[in-house]
């Protein structure tokens, strides 16, 4: 039972967290939805960039996080400040090539995504405005992950409060044009988000360094940096960068695969996802408290002990899931009509979303072993393998020969997609019985 209590103190923050972000971005849809299909579309594809890069950010401080909590395990505070400074410094550079590409090249961008130039055109002023707040946006991932492996995890969830809180107020504002402001449009929500993101991030940084923190990092720490140690640092991040970038371009090409069968589908996926995102996030959450509280624990070279509470926490994730799953359909069938969006669309969001809540078990259990279980090992070369193969050798080349060779349906297409998840379970299943993830990284530094 202290398993299930520790597993929950972590991941009920979390997921809340997780919950309010999906809420916000459920609320920007339906405030860009009723500008049309169009801007619907042009922020969903801007997104899709941003995705792209939060996931490489995200796989870049997951291998930070592989330290941070196995440090914090074993008590070593130094360590834990040179890992943080290691990895901001890091997530800054990754940061820079985006950001040079939404703001010079938006358009090389967006036509990457979809052919329809009302669609890029549109799209271009939100994502030169956006990318503006991609390494602020990298800066606070690093604090609020090294927050979490310290279970600190109440501050970055009361931070996504304040952050979520200004973005809903100022789209309002400067969208619609109420309380005497200029009616901006989808400039509007570009600028709402980006002063939202500036706020989170200093906030995050001040709490860290005034109320002196275990985690924060000074130049010193950055002195610190042996040879040795970044070398055994990057021999697990850039994996873990790897895996999440190949998946999210993967995901990628399945947006332009939908792109380019059509708007209808652009505007669909886009609300789907959105929607499915409530789901996601509750069950995805006790993954990633799974990962920090494994990380404690092999800090400290406890195997066995790390290994039972794994079984726990996967027996907790998937009961979650199945609940998500029935409550994430109807939400769907109560609020896709909120939508100004066609009847083939809502039709569309319907049917997949039914097939997405049907794999999310299946879904889960991938998540717990590659996020939970085999990163907090450094298990990372596997789990890099496993989700790249999959995906780019059944997933996106079924959705490719399905959606745009055969002509297939949205939802028939996206069930196709599934059989990549079923093929990846399947063969974490043997890795995770097989306990070859079970490792303390510390030992080799």
């Amino acid at each position: 039972m202290e398993v299930y209590k520790r597993i929950f103190r972590i991941a009920f923050p979390i997921a809340l967290q997780q919950v309010i972000f999906t809420s916000v971005n459920f609320i920007d849809t339906l405030m860009i939805g009723l500008l049309g299909e169009v801007s619907i579309a042009a922020v969903g594809l801007s997104n899709q960039f941003f995705f792209l890069y939060n996931l490489l950010i995200f796989g870049l401080v997951s291998g930070g996080g592989i330290f941070f909590a196995q440090y914090w395990g074993k008590k070593d505070e130094e360590g834990l400040s040179r890992s943080v400074a290691l990895t901001v410094i890091s997530a800054i550079l990754f940061s820079l090539p985006f950001f040079l590409l939404s703001f010079f090249y938006p358009n090389l961008v967006l036509r990457f995504f979809s052919p329809d130039m009302e669609v890029v055109s549109t799209g271009i002023i939100y994502l030169k405005i956006i990318a503006f707040s991609y390494p602020l946006f990298a800066v606070s991932m690093v604090f609020s992950f090294s927050l979490r492996s310290i279970g600190k995890v109440n501050i970055p969830l009361i931070i996504t409060i304040i952050e979520l809180s200004t973005n809903i107020f100022l789209n309002y504002t400067l969208i619609f044009g109420n309380f005497g402001f200029p009616r901006l449009g989808i400039k509007g929500a570009a600028i709402g988000t980006l002063i939202a993101r500036t706020i989170g991030c200093v906030a995050t940084l001040l709490i860290v360094y005034l109320r002196k923190l275990p985690g924060r990092a000074y130049f010193r720490h950055v002195s610190e940096l042996t040879p040795k140690f970044i070398k055994n640092f990057f021999h697990y991040a850039l994996p873990t960068m790897a895996n999440e970038f190949a998946w999210s371009l993967g995901i990628t090409m399945y947006s332009v695969i939908y792109a380019h069968m059509s708007t209808s589908v652009i505007a669909a996926q886009r609300v789907m996802s959105t929607i499915e995102g409530f789901a996601t996030s509750v069950t995805f959450s006790i993954a990633n408290a799974a990962s920090v509280i494994i990380g404690n624990i092999l800090g400290t070279s406890k195997f066995e002990e790390a290994y039972e509470t794994s079984k726990k926490a996967l027996k907790l994730a998937e009961f979650v899931s199945v609940i998500a799953a029935i409550i994430g359909i109807l939400i769907t069938f109560s609020i896709v009509d909120l939508f100004d969006v066609s009847e083939e669309v809502k039709d569309m969001v319907r049917i997949t979303i039914i097939i997405s809540m049907s794999f999310l078990p299946v879904k889960i259990f991938n998540g717990m072993n590659v996020v939970g279980f085999l990163r907090a090992g450094g298990d990372t070369r596997f789990s890099f393998v496993v989700e790249a193969s999959t995906l780019w050798f059944i997933g996106v080349p079924l959705a490719a020969i399905g959606g745009l060779i055969l002509n297939l349906n949205f939802p028939t297409v996206y069930f196709l997609t599934m059989m990549e998840e079923v093929t990846k379970a399947l063969i974490l299943s043997f890795r995770y019985r097989s306990k070859k993830w079970l490792k303390n990284v510390l030992e080799e530094i």
